[in-house]
C-alpha cells in the first residue's frame, strides 16, 4: 500500500468533518435540489434533499427528508430520518425514527428508536439493524442481522437471518432463503404460510431483551459523548500537540503506525515480564498507568489527524479553533459510525488508534530529548 493510497484510505472516514465549512450548507432549514457533481455535506434543523448527487451524502440534523439519486454512500444522523430514492452504494443511518424507503445498492447499517424498511425498497447487500422496534417489509438480497425489542418480518431475505430480540414475528408474507437463528426469551411467532428455506435455531434466554437493547444504545451514546468531550478538551488544552501529531502522521505514516504497534503490543509484554520478576512490580504498575494513559490521547490524536486532513483537503486548515473543534468532534462521530461496518470499520479505527499512539509517542520522545 503506497503512502498516497494510505492517505486516501484515511480520507474515507472523514465524512462529517466538513459540515460546517463554507463549501457546504448548514442552517435552520436547508433545501438542496438539482445536480451535485461532488460530495455533499449538510447540517440543519430540517434538511430536505431532492437532488442527484455524484458523490457521498453526509447529513446531520433534526428532521431529514432525503430523496433523490446518490451515486455513492449516504451517512445520516437525525431525530427523524426518511430516506427515499436510490443509493448506489452503502447507507448508514441513525435516528429516533428511521424510515428506509430507498433502493440501496449495497449494505445498510441502521439504528434508532423505531426503524422501518419499506415494502417497495430493496437492499442489494446485507442489513445490520438495531432499534427498539423494527419492521422489515421490503427485500434484503443477502443476510439480515438485527437486535431489537420487537421485530416483524413481512418481506424477503435472500440469505440467513440472525435476530436477538424480545418479540419476533414472521408474517405469512415473509420469505427467508436461508437459516433463521434467533435468541429471545419468547419463541418466535411464525405465521402459517411463512417460507423459511433453512433450519430454525432457537436459543432461549431468561432476561427481557428490550431493556438490554435500550441500555446498550444509551450506553453507546454516553460513551460517544464522553469521547467527543475528551477529544475537544484535549485539543483545547494541547492544540500544539494535536497539530504536531497530525503533521507526524501525515509526513511519516508508516513510522507512526510502527511506533504505535510497538507501544500497543509491546507494552503489555514488558509489564507482564516486570510483574513476573517480583522486584519490578512497582515499575510495572507505573508503566501500566502510563500505558492506559496514552491510549485515549492516542486515539484522539489519530481522530484529529482525520479531521485535519479533511480541513486541508477543503483548504480550511488555517481556520480558527472553533472550526477545528467542530471538525474533530464530527470526525470522532464519523469514526463511531464507520466502526459499525464489519471488519473494515474495526480496521480503520485500529489504524487511527495506532497512528495516533505512534505520533504521540514520538512527540513525547522528542520533548524529552529537547531537554
Amino acid at each position: 500500500m503506497s503512502i498516497s493510497l494510505m492517505r486516501s484510505f484515511f480520507l474515507t472516514v472523514i465524512l462529517f468533518s466538513a459540515t460546517s465549512l463554507s463549501a457546504q450548507q448548514a442552517g435552520e432549514h436547508v433545501s438542496v435540489t438539482g445536480q451535485i457533481d461532488d460530495d455533499l455535506y449538510l447540517a440543519g434543523g430540517q434538511v430536505d434533499l431532492y437532488a442527484t448527487v455524484d458523490g457521498d451524502v453526509v447529513v446531520a440534523g433534526g428532521q431529514l427528508n432525503l430523496e433523490g439519486d446518490v451515486r455513492a454512500d449516504v451517512i445520516a444522523a437525525g431525530g427523524d430520518v426518511e430516506l427515499r430514492g436510490t443509493v448506489v452504494d452503502d447507507a448508514r443511518i441513525a435516528g429516533g425514527n428511521v424510515r428506509v424507503l430507498a433502493n440501496i445498492g449495497d449494505d445498510l447499517v441502521a439504528a434508532g428508536g423505531r426503524l422501518q424498511l419499506g415494502a417497495k425498497n430493496e437492499i442489494g447487500g446485507s442489513a445490520w439493524l438495531s432499534a427498539g422496534d423494527i419492521s422489515v417489509d421490503g427485500k434484503i438480497a443477502q443476510q439480515l442481522r438485527a437486535n431489537a425489542g420487537r421485530i416483524i418480518i413481512n418481506g424477503t431475505v435472500g440469505s440467513d437471518v440472525e435476530i436477538w430480540a424480545e418479540h419476533i414475528e414472521i408474517s405469512s408474507t415473509a420469505v427467508i432463503m436461508g437459516k433463521l437463528n434467533y435468541t429471545s426469551p419468547n419463541p418466535a411467532m411464525i405465521a402459517e404460510g411463512a417460507r423459511i428455506e433453512g433450519k430454525i435455531n432457537y436459543t432461549p434466554v431468561d432476561v427481557p431483551i428490550a431493556p438490554l437493547v435500550a441500555g446498550l444504545l444509551f450506553a453507546g451514546i454516553l460513551i460517544l459523548l464522553s469521547l467527543v468531550i475528551t477529544g475537544v478538551v484535549f485539543y483545547l488544552v494541547f492544540p500544539g500537540v494535536a497539530q504536531r501529531c497530525s503533521s507526524t502522521i501525515r509526513e511519516e505514516p508508516w513510522s507512526s503506525l510502527g511506533y504505535g504497534l510497538a507501544v500497543f503490543a509491546g507494552g503489555p509484554v514488558v509489564i507482564i515480564f516486570l510483574l513476573s520478576t517480583g522486584i519490578g512490580v512497582l515499575l510495572a504498575l507505573l508503566l501500566l498507568a502510563a500505558y492506559l494513559f496514552i491510549l485515549l490521547p492516542g486515539y484522539v490524536a489519530g481522530a484529529y489527524f482525520v479531521a485535519d486532513t479533511g480541513l486541508r483537503k477543503l483548504k480550511k486548515n488555517e481556520a480558527g479553533k472553533v472550526t477545528h473543534v467542530v471538525a474533530l468532534a464530527l470526525s470522532m462521530v464519523t469514526l463511531s459510525f464507520v466502526n459499525l461496518i464489519p471488519v473494515l470499520g474495526s480496521l480503520v479505527n485500529w489504524l487511527v488508534l495506532l497512528a495516533g499512539i505512534g505520533a504521540l509517542k514520538r512527540q513525547m520522545v522528542a520533548a524529552y530529548a529537547a531537554k
